[in-house]
């Protein structure tokens, strides 16, 4: 196993993937002490089902022809019983094609709202925020994700159809990282879930009555709940707590110089009630991964030393020229007032990556981060090109960052945290 020695970042995929590290000044991240990362992948496995052949209907025998011909307009006698089956499967049929048919229109207006991710066809919506710091040609809008009864993203129907309730690596913890366990809308979405100590070995689907996801006019809200209502306390090591984490299921094919345009990846969001133990990130990888390709436009986690009002923003395996080994000071140097820097309130996040492997990362129009990575297993320039996912990460706790290992009260949930829009632009 190789090792290598973690600084600041602590990145959701680098704890996924083996990796293992030590901090030299904890303090400065806001740990308490030294960290040491290990774990390993989940993987989900589905059986088919045959299916069961269903009895032929018996026949009748054929009628004899009438002798005289019948030259009346209504025929008085009734159809052979045979010839009531067709009837009866031709009306289940229009049923079923009505039903599809409005399932497809549903679909094709939720695409109309939201953008297929074609920069042939873009949507007509609000340009990026940072648009006085994007020189050039203009960008076009592909993606719109707008939480709420009022946006693109209206209900639990439109969100399982844009998005996928586990990463791209088919865990619902970061492996088995986080404390808490990503929950399903639906038996349908639910994928296995092997290592985390759950029934079954399945992923947990929402409760109604204790919703993980639950609509505003203007946003989404994303909780994090005790999995069961009996519960006493909450621990990481249990993984007893739900959460409301997305990855997007649109995705590029590749990145930067190998996808050949210009992108910008705009979020706003907040966390209006934070819990101790909260792992909050907006964070770009591919499928295939080996310290990079990645993207941690925002990464925050509740320790001791931080209180929801710090977070850190880096690539992994590519160059960052600002140094987050504390995260306070990295963001006094790049000229956040510390008055600002509170995550409950609302805050927008913008990554920039250009066609040339350049990137830069914006916070309320500051820029936090900015440099060079290549779009590739590994971040190797010249390496196996990789594709690109867009998680959002609404969790809690982790089994190997001793800080946020912790267990607490059932009464201290939920945690809250709450997304108005995440856009994608490309030129």
């Amino acid at each position: 196993m190789k090792h290598s020695r973690v600084l600041l970042t602590v990145s959701p995929f680098c704890l996924l993937l083996a990796c293992t590290g030590t901090i030299d000044d904890p303090a400065s991240y806001g740990f308490s002490e030294p960290l040491t990362t290990t774990a390993a992948i989940a993987s989900d496995r589905s059986e088919a089902v045959e299916p069961t052949a269903e009895p032929e209907p018996e026949l009748q025998p054929e009628r004899e022809p009438e002798s005289k011909p019948d030259t009346s307009v209504a025929v008085a006698e009734p159809a052979p019983a045979l010839r009531e089956v067709p009837k009866k499967s031709d009306s289940q049929t229009t049923v079923k094609s009505a039903t599809l048919t409005q399932g497809v229109a549903a679909v094709e207006a939720l695409s109309a709202r939201v953008g297929v991710g074609d920069l042939k066809q873009p949507l007509n919506g609000p340009g990026p925020l940072e648009v006085a710091k994007l020189a050039g040609e203009p960008y076009h809008l592909v993606k719109n994700w707008d939480f709420g009864k009022n946006g693109t993203i209206r209900s639990q129907a439109d969100l399982s159809e844009e998005f996928e309730f586990h990463d791209h690596w088919n865990t619902i913890a970061n492996g088995t990282n986080y404390g808490a366990v990503t929950v399903a809308p639906s038996d349908s979405a639910a994928i296995g879930a092997g290592g985390l100590g759950l029934p079954g070995d399945k992923q947990p689907v929402e409760d109604p009555s204790r919703p993980t996801r639950e609509w505003t006019d203007g946003s989404m809200l994303a909780h994090v709940r005790p999995l069961s209502p009996a519960q006493q306390t909450v621990s990481a090591l249990r993984h007893d707590a739900g959460n409301g984490s997305m990855m997007a299921k649109w995705q590029l094919p590749k990145g930067g110089a190998l996808l050949g345009h210009d992108l910008v990846w705009e979020t706003r969001v907040r966390m209006p009630k934070p819990v101790a133990g909260y792992w909050f990130a907006l964070w770009t990888a591919g499928s295939k991964w080996d310290k990079g390709a990645e993207m941690d436009v925002l990464e925050s986690f509740g320790t001791p030393n931080i209180d929801a009002d710090a977070f850190h923003a880096d690539s992994v395996g590519g160059s960052n020229l600002v140094e987050y080994k504390s995260w306070p000071e990295a963001l006094d140097e790049v000229g956040v007032p510390r008055q600002n820097r509170e995550l409950l309130d609302w805050h927008t996040w913008t990554w920039v990556y250009l066609r040339d492997d350049t990137y830069e990362i914006y916070y309320d129009g500051h820029r936090v981060q900015h440099g060079v990575i290549h779009w590739t297993h590994g971040a190797d320039e010249g390496a196996e090109p990789v594709d690109m996912r867009f998680l959002f990460d609404f969790s809690w706790g982790h089994t190997e960052v001793s800080d946020v290992k912790i267990e607490l009260p059932a009464s201290a949930f939920p945690l809250t945290y709450e997304i108005d829009y995440s856009r994608v632009y490309m030129r």
